[in-house]
């Protein structure tokens, strides 16, 4: 059976939510750790992620990209271009872009054959191909 991990789970393991209501949840990313449970996240959910700690509960982005890059080295959690989220997330932590543009940056150098297509030329700090339209 395949499964996803909806942005609600991530936010109350990672600010460590005390409620009984959700006493399991530590024992369920125990087993993600573990890679007894299996689950996908989708790369929308971890941007929504990153949204709520940043801004609903004012989390460092360091503390965000520090915790989110642990939790993606759990054997229980696959995500597509894993190599490259976890650039973007070393990017976000270490300059100051946003997210999105950290992103694309850590696209970008995965398949230097890419072009960006941007007016922003802050960009051209970086090893990549843009252009304006």
């Amino acid at each position: 059976m395949s499964a996803l991990l909806d942005t609600n789970v991530l936010i109350r393991f990672l600010t460590l939510d005390k409620n009984k209501k959700y006493k399991k949840l530590y024992l369920f990313f125990e087993a993600l750790e573990r890679g007894e449970i299996r689950v996908e996240l989708k790369l929308i959910v971890l941007f929504q992620t990153i949204f709520v700690l940043k801004s609903f509960y004012k989390v460092p982005k360091e503390e965000i990209a520090d915790a989110l890059t642990d939790l993606l080295r759990f054997k229980g959690i696959a995500i597509r271009k894993k190599r490259a989220v976890l650039r973007m997330l070393e990017l976000w932590r270490e300059k100051n872009i946003e997210i999105v543009d950290c992103y694309l940056i850590a696209s970008l150098e995965k398949d230097p054959g890419l072009l960006l297509y941007s007016y922003d030329r802050d960009f051209d700090k970086f090893k990549i191909n843009r252009r304006e339209p």
